[in-house]
Parts: C-alpha cells; structure tokens; sequence
C-alpha cells in the first residue's frame, strides 16, 4: 500500500512542476524507508559511489568543450561553413541550423548544449529570415536531438557503464545512424521553411567558398579529428579524448581565434560546472532508483513481461514495445534517467532476442534523444524557449513537425542492423 501512495505522490508532485531530480530523489528516500527498509546511509554511500566512476568525468569535459566552442569563436566557423554547403536549397538558413547541429555534436557530445549554442547564434537569424518563432525554436531543438548519436556522446559514454557496452564500439556505431538523423532533419527544415525562405538558385553555390569556410573553421575540424582518430586508434579513452579536446578547445579560442581572455575562464568553467551540476545528481539518484526497484522485483516483473510477450506472440512486438516504452519514459524524464533506470532492464531482454548490444544500445539512446523533444517534459523544448525567449506552448505545437522524421530515422536504424555495426565490422 506504501508504494502506491508514495508514486501517487510522485506523480502528483511532476505534474505540479516539480524538477525531476527531486522526484526522484524523494522516491527513492521514501520507498527505501518505508517500504524496503533499506538503510537512508546507503542512498548517500551509493550515489557517492555512483559519481565516481571514472568514465563520468567525460561528462563535465565535453559540455566545457562545447562552451569553449562558442566562446572562442569556433562555433560561428563551424555555421558559416555548414551554410556554404546548403545555401542552393530553399529553407537555407533553417538546413544550416541542421548541419551546424551535426558538427557542433560531433565535438560537444551533449544534446542541451548543442540546442543552446544553436538558439543563441542561429536564433536571431532564423527570425530576420521571417521563420515563425515557434516553428524556428522547434528546428533548434530537433537539431540538438544529434547532440548524442553522432560521437562523442555523454550519453552513449553513461549507457555503455550501465550496460556493459564498449563506449568505443557505440561511438563507432552511433556514425551513420548520426548522418542519416542529420539529413531527415535536413530534408524536413527545407520542406518546412521552403516558402518563406526561397532558393537563391545557384549563382549561392559555390565550391570555392566551401573551400574557404571549410579552411576557416580548420580549428573545428582538428577537434573532431582529435575526438573520433584519438578514440579509434586507440590513443585516447573517451575521458582521456575529453579532457586533450577542452584543453585544445581553450588554448584555440585564447591564442588563435583571441575571442577567450584569460580572465573569461573563470565565467565560462562556472557555466559549464552549472550544467553539469544538474546532469550528476540525476545519474546518482536514477542509480540509486534501479537499486530500489531490482529490491523489490520490479525489474524481473518487467522482463518477464517482455520476454513472455516475445515468446508468445513475436520477438519484433516485444521490441517495438520496448521502444514505446523508452519514447514514453523519455518523455516525462531526462535520457540519463532513462538509460540508468531502463537500460539494465531491456539490455537483456534485447540480447535474448538475439540483438547485438552495440546495435541495441544505438537504438536504445537514439529512443531517449527522441525524448529529448517529445511533450511535456523535453529539455530541448525547455532549453531553447529559454535561450529563443518563445513561450513553451509555441515550441510544443511547432514540434509535432519534427518528431515524424524523427521517428522514421529510427524505425530505420532498428530495421537495419546494418547501420551501427557496419563500421564494426570494417575495423
């Protein structure tokens, strides 16, 4: 009878506004006193332990880097050449938002931060272009969603600890699927913004300004190349790729770009620190919540559904299942709480329908970046009214339009397996 009442609580409190963490932070305390009886001691042992975990220092290092980024000037390089590469096409500026997506992730490894510095450099010009502010904030935050497919990825790096996947094989695997994200939400901007931003025709293409945007932002290339080369080859683990890219990133803004002094480094870490202030305490309580709900069966019950679902009926009705489950969770919830709450729950139900992890674990993070913009809860919708100053009901309603390609990207990415173990195989 406890428990009910304590998630009626727990329900009743989200649906008044209360921040997630401490949802779940007070479920945890009061189903571990009241109803497991599980010692209040071990809630701080365990998230202490949680966060220590050397891997997670990666998480404050990339959401820095992604700061340094902007900071020092690399981000707008980085614009500037994603729209000599799409400036034929109606909706320009809106693809540019899309592209600029894809390789400010492929450094920054974070959906909220690659949605806010989009918000903040192509927001003001996606208004001048006469775009609806709504519509405008919703591209924005569907483009943050590539934020954890295309490596690196925070997320990617917290899934492969919880489930026992190598982080190295899912960055791998995370390349094409990343890709084909971008260009969905490419296709969608121009066909949303087609009228209001017409083509300029061709005399806007130009091969020799792709050459010179591409040679201006050689500082961003060399972050990526540093990241992915760094990781593949094996000279770097992910943390370690972390830290060598925010060191590279600050001493690029500062000695080559000049757009960092020194005495901005201060501002810009305790701006980073703030954003990974709200990511840790998630990760610690949404462990310390799996340990609870494994003590009182929870995670069995939910297997056994699966697996008998699968059995009886076909495994692809369980799957699809499963990925409803991780939309609608990650709806409602930050995909770190997802990957830490859902992750060892479905990893081997997938497994047993003869899924192979790294597969599974892109589809699996591909489903809560989608969350990332599925109502009500959706950072990226939070992140981008805030930073695009447009009511939330506005990027809600614009944002329907975003989660069909969205959708379809990953239907396609779990049909073919293809997609994540390709590159796997060729190493």
């Amino acid at each position: 009878m406890a428990i009910w009442i304590i998630s009626l609580l727990a329900i009743v409190l989200f649906l008044t506004g209360t921040p997630i963490l401490l949802i779940i932070g007070l479920w945890v305390a009061a189903t571990s006193h009241f109803v497991i009886d599980y010692p209040m001691a071990h809630i701080g042992i365990g998230a202490t332990d949680t966060i220590k975990v050397y891997v997670f220092l990666a998480v404050p290092l990339f959401v820095a880097t992604g700061d340094f980024l902007t900071a020092g000037g690399i981000s707008q390089r980085l614009v500037a050449f994603s729209r000599s590469l799409v400036s034929i096409f109606p909706g320009s500026t809106a693809a540019t938002t899309m592209v600029s997506c894809g390789l400010f992730a492929a450094v920054s490894g974070s959906n909220s931060a690659t949605a806010a510095t989009m918000g903040r450099l192509l927001g003001p010009e996606l208004k001048n272009r006469g775009i609806p502010p709504g519509l405008a904030a919703s591209l924005v935050a569907a483009g943050g969603t590539v934020g954890v497919i295309i490596p690196p990825s925070v997320i990617f790096i917290v899934y492969g600890v919880t489930a026992g996947v190598s982080s190295v094989d899912l960055f791998l695997g995370g390349l094409i699927p990343g890709a084909l994200l971008v260009l969905c939400l490419v296709a969608s901007a121009i066909w949303l913004t087609r009228k209001v931003e017409p083509s300029e025709g061709l005399a806007s293409f130009s091969f020799s300004n792709i050459a010179r945007k591409a040679a201006e932002a050689w500082i961003g290339f060399i972050a990526i190349g540093v990241i992915f080369f760094g990781i593949y080859w094996g000279y770097f683990s992910p943390t370690e790729a972390a830290g060598v890219v925010t060191i590279y990133c600050f001493l690029a803004g500062w000695l080559i770009t000049r757009k960092i002094k020194f005495r901005q480094l201060r501002s810009i870490l305790l701006q980073s620190a703030a954003l990974t202030g709200m990511i840790m305490p998630l990760v610690a309580f949404s462990v310390q919540f799996q340990q609870v709900a494994s003590v009182m069966g929870l995670q069995e019950t939910l297997q056994g559904f699966l697996q008998t679902v699968g059995t009886n009926i076909a495994p692809a009705f369980s799957i699809a299942l499963m990925m409803l489950l991780i939309l609608m969770v990650g709806a409602i919830t930050e995909s770190i709480a997802v990957v830490l709450i859902l992750g060892p729950i479905l990893a081997p139900v997938a497994a047993g329908f003869g899924i192979d992890p790294v597969h599974w674990g892109v589809v699996f993070v591909l489903g809560t970046t989608i969350g990332f913009v599925t109502p009500p809860y959706g950072l990226n919708l939070f992140v981008v009214s805030g930073v695009m100053n447009v009511p939330y009901a506005q990027v809600v309603r614009n944002i329907f339009k975003l989660l069909i390609p969205l959708l379809v990207a990953w239907a396609l990415v779990a049909l073919m397996p293809w997609t994540t173990l390709l590159l796997q195989d060729s190493s």
